[in-house]
C-alpha cells in the first residue's frame, strides 16, 4: 500500500505544471515619416501593455546594384519621453549577392547599423536592441551568414536579432544561421494565394503552431512576429504575386490581375496568444507586433482591437445607432466595440411609437425606404464598408411634426 501511495504522489507531483509567465510583446514602428498621427501612437505605446517599440531605422534599397540608404524621420523629442525599451531595425532590400566579408554591400550595411547606435546614443535614447531584417533567398543562407556575422560584430554588445522566414526552418544552413545573433524573428505573415477553400489570411494560426514546433526543436531563443494589418493582393493568372496593396502602397496591375483581400483575423489571433500565455516552448520568448496602430491607417487594426488581443481576449463588439434631436432626428451608426465591423448588406431598420415621420432622407452612401409602420436604412456604396472601433457613420434623419420614441435594429 506504501508503494501505491507513493507512484500516486510522484504521478501528482509530474502532472503538476508551473505557471508561465505571459510573453513580453512589443511592436514595430515601421513608418518612414513621423507625421504628427506616429508621434501621438507612440505615446499611446507608452501608457499600453506593449513592453517595447522597435524604430524603422533605414533601408538600404539597391539602385543598378549600388547601395542607396533612406533613413527614417524619427520624432526623437517624443521617443526620448517614452519610458518603453527601444529598438531600432535596418532594412536590406532584396538582394541576389554576392555576400562577400568586405565589399561595397557588406560595408555599407555595417557602416549603416553603427550608423543608427551611433544616432539613437546622439538622441539620449539607450538602445535595447538592434535588428537586421533581410528576406534571404532560402538557398542563400550560408552567404547571408556572412553578413549577420559582420553586423554581429558592429553592434556588440547591443543585443542583435535578425528576421526570419518559416520557408527557411528546413534548410541545411538555418541552424548555423541562427546560432550567430542573441535571438531571431520568426515572421509567420505574408501574404501568400490561399489552398483550396481556406479563407485569406495573412497569418494563419494553424500554421503559426506547426512553424512555432518546428523552429523550437532547434534549441535556439526566438521571438513570433504576428500581424495587425490588412492588405489586398494582386496575382497573375498563374498565381505568382504582383503587388500588395498597403497603407502608403498603391501598385499599378495589369488587367487581368486576380486581386484578393487578406485580413488579420484578431478573434483567431487572440486566441494564439492565450495559448502561449499560458503553455509555449521555452524558446519562444516574446511577441512582436507588426504594427504599432496609427491613426491615420486605412488597413490596420485600432488600439482597442490590439490591446484585446494582446491580453488574449475576443475583441468586444458593440455596433449601435445613436439618435439625436427632437422633431428632425439625426440617425449616426457607431461602432462602439474593440473590433472592426464588416457594413456589407447591413440594413437599420427603425421604428416608432405614434404617427409616422412627415419626411426621410439618407446621407451619401445610403438609401431609405420609408412606409407607415417602418423606415429602411440600407448601404449603398461598395467602398469604406468597414468601420473601424469608435468609428461613426452618419446615416440621415427622419423628420416628425411631434416627440417621437424610436426602436433601432440593426440587421445583418
Amino acid at each position: 500500500m506504501t508503494w501505491r501511495w507513493l507512484f500516486a504522489l510522484l504521478a501528482l507531483v509530474g502532472c503538476h505544471r508551473e505557471p508561465v509567465a505571459p510573453l513580453p510583446q512589443r511592436a514595430y514602428v515601421w513608418q518612414r515619416e513621423w507625421t504628427p498621427a506616429v508621434s501621438e501612437a507612440a505615446r499611446q505605446a507608452d501608457a499600453s501593455l506593449l513592453n517595447g517599440l522597435i524604430l524603422f531605422g533605414a533601408e538600404i534599397a539597391w539602385d543598378q546594384g549600388k547601395p542607396r540608404i533612406i533613413y527614417g524621420s524619427i520624432d526623437w523629442a517624443t521617443v526620448r519621453r517614452l519610458h518603453r525599451p527601444m529598438g531600432i531595425a535596418l532594412r536590406v532590400a532584396p538582394h541576389s549577392g554576392p555576400f562577400v566579408a568586405d565589399d561595397l554591400a557588406s560595408r555599407t550595411i555595417c557602416d549603416t547599423a553603427q550608423l543608427l547606435l551611433g544616432k539613437m546614443k546622439a538622441e539620449g535614447v539607450p538602445c535595447a536592441e538592434f535588428h537586421l531584417d533581410f528576406d534571404c533567398a532560402q538557398k542563400k543562407l550560408e552567404g547571408y551568414a556572412t553578413w549577420v556575422r559582420a553586423v554581429r560584430e558592429v553592434v556588440k554588445p547591443t543585443r542583435f536579432l535578425i528576421t526570419t522566414l518559416p520557408s527557411w526552418l528546413s534548410e541545411p544552413e538555418f541552424a548555423k544561421l541562427i546560432e550567430i545573433p542573441d535571438r531571431y524573428v520568426l515572421q509567420v505573415h505574408s501574404v501568400a494565394p490561399p489552398k483550396n477553400d481556406e479563407p485569406p489570411s495573412i497569418c494563419d494560426p494553424e500554421r503559426a503552431r506547426r512553424w512555432v514546433t518546428k523552429a523550437a526543436a532547434l534549441g535556439r531563443p526566438f521571438e513570433v512576429a504576428l500581424s495587425t494589418y490588412s492588405a489586398l493582393a494582386g496575382h497573375d493568372p498563374s498565381g505568382r504575386l504582383l503587388g500588395v496593396a498597403l497603407d502608403g502602397v498603391q501598385p499599378s496591375w495589369p488587367r487581368g490581375t486576380r486581386v484578393t483581400p487578406f485580413g488579420s483575423d484578431a478573434l483567431a489571433l487572440s486566441a494564439l496568444v492565450l495559448e502561449w500565455n499560458q503553455d509555449r516552448p521555452v524558446e519562444l520568448k516574446g511577441i512582436l507586433w507588426y504594427r504599432l496602430p496609427i491613426s491615420t491607417d486605412v488597413r490596420n487594426w485600432r488600439w482597442p482591437t490590439l490591446a484585446a488581443v494582446m491580453e488574449g481576449r475576443e475583441p468586444r463588439r458593440e455596433l449601435r445607432v445613436e439618435h439625436q434631436g427632437d422633431n428632425v432626428i439625426d440617425l449616426t451608426l457607431l461602432n462602439a466595440g474593440e473590433a472592426d465591423e464588416n457594413l456589407d448588406r447591413l440594413k437599420v431598420q427603425v421604428t416608432w411609437t405614434g404617427p409616422g415621420p412627415m419626411d426621410a432622407d439618407a446621407l451619401p452612401g445610403w438609401k431609405v425606404e420609408l412606409d407607415g409602420h417602418h423606415a429602411l436604412f440600407e448601404l449603398t456604396e461598395a467602398q469604406r464598408l468597414r468601420l473601424s472601433p469608435g468609428g461613426r457613420r452618419g446615416m440621415g434623419w427622419l423628420r416628425f411634426d411631434q416627440r417621437a420614441s424610436l426602436h433601432v435594429e440593426i440587421v445583418r
